[in-house]
């Protein structure tokens, strides 16, 4: 009898009602959708990173990060490529020169990281291959070594394909030592800061004029969840070597991925206290709109109980009705946007420089819906204690003498 009434009470003042049910559907739709793009933001950012230029895990000399010198080469190279080859988990490895040169051309000069890679392997790691305007990945060239500039360093320079370029540093005998590189072709990923500091050349072409070992092996595996767990194998298994995850390698990515977090769950409070402030608002005048209903229900002898239970009743139907309605309309939205992308070209450039491409595909995992429902109810619940303990502390003799 209770939930009857209660259902047939919000039904009342069915503009004010349905009014409120909008309102919470809406807010839930927002923050879902704000959610679910900044989620999409984060991912796009740490998979373009990751398939670009960091990889799932990089290995090197525990002094070169710190020095960058020439001599602080991996030990036990063949050793770990012998344990990577018979790891099934990992889909790619790659080894790499690493070179601070100056590099010059008749348009101007800029210091840059001298890459120096072995083009299969790199393309199991990284994703700069498809990123090429001609797609010669270094594997068309005559007499001068190839190199590829990004399209920003290409700019900055004047050089253009099949121009040539020079790149000047310190061997590690302390002699100057110079090399003239062609350019083959030019590419652009979607982080401008690190296109600026990168080119690339083969490795073997610096390992005759630079040095013989390697400064860098970078590491994919099949699925991002092993990353952790296959870190801390390669560490115990060679424990004079700075290992690093992506998370390590880049950890302003991890520290943001973090951030969003925390500020995802603020934005959720924020949410839910606008949504509790609609329905303590929404309740209190419906008490104060039937307050001789209640003090002659009260006057009759009508259990307090029940009509606490009542208001409790009224404000969770609000919920149940408009929780659905807003859930349904985020998961259809995003589901679309998730496929088809938001374009954001006109603020293309501004995503670059912080390797974000300009269309985002927002991304929600299922657990938010179910979080979110769960918060709505709860937060009805509660939403409604103070406008049910206000219609329990009314005088019904007061209430039906003074209530018109």
């Amino acid at each position: 009898m209770i939930v009857k009434i209660a259902f047939k009470n919000i039904w009342r003042n069915s503009l004010r009602s349905c009014t409120v049910i909008m309102a919470i559907s809406l807010g839930i739709f927002g923050g879902l959708a704000v959610i679910s793009t900044a989620t999409g933001l984060s991912k796009m950012r740490q998979n373009n990173a990751i398939n670009s230029y960091i990889s799932h895990i990089q290995i090197h000399d525990s002094n070169f990060l710190a020095y960058g010198r020439l001599t602080d080469t991996i030990v036990k190279q063949k050793e770990i490529v012998r344990f990577l080859q018979k790891n099934p988990i990992v889909s790619g490895f790659s080894s790499r020169i690493k070179i601070e040169t100056f590099i010059q051309s008749a348009g101007g000069t800029s210091a840059v990281i001298l890459n120096g890679i072995e083009p299969i392997n790199e393309k199991k790691v990284t994703d700069i291959n498809t990123k090429l305007e001609e797609g010669n990945y270094l594997s068309d060239y005559k007499r001068k070594p190839p190199i590829i500039l990004s399209t920003i360093l290409a700019t900055k320079l004047n050089a253009k394909i099949n121009t040539s370029v020079q790149c000047s540093f310190v061997n590690p005998d302390g002699e100057a030592t110079t090399i003239v590189f062609k350019v083959v072709d030019i590419f652009a990923t979607n982080n401008s800061m690190y296109d600026q500091m990168n080119a690339f050349v083969l490795i073997d072409h610096l390992k005759n004029t630079a040095h013989k070992g390697v400064h860098e092996m970078a590491i994919n595996l099949k699925d991002e969840s092993y990353v952790e767990e296959f870190r801390t194998t390669l560490i115990s298994q060679f424990p004079t070597l700075e290992i690093d995850s992506w998370r390590g390698t880049a950890p302003e990515l991890g520290y943001a991925d973090k951030m969003m977090h925390l500020v995802l769950i603020i934005f959720l409070i924020i949410i839910m206290l606008a949504l509790a402030f609609g329905i303590i608002n929404t309740m209190l005048m419906a008490v104060l709109e039937r307050k001789k209903e209640l003090g002659m229900l009260l006057s009759i002898g009508m259990n307090k109980n029940k009509i606490f239970l009542m208001i409790v009743l009224e404000s969770t139907f609000l919920a149940l009705i408009s929780g659905p309605i807003g859930l349904s309309i985020s998961y259809l939205v995003v589901t679309f946007y998730e496929d088809a992308g938001i374009d954001l070209s006109f603020a293309s450039s501004g995503l670059k420089s912080v390797g974000i491409e300009s269309t985002i595909y927002p991304f929600l995992d299922s657990n938010y819906y179910f979080i979110i429902s769960v918060l709505v109810i709860l937060t009805a619940i509660l939403s409604s204690i103070y406008p049910a303990f206000k219609a329990l502390k009314l005088n019904p003799s007061e209430t039906l003498r003074t209530a018109n």
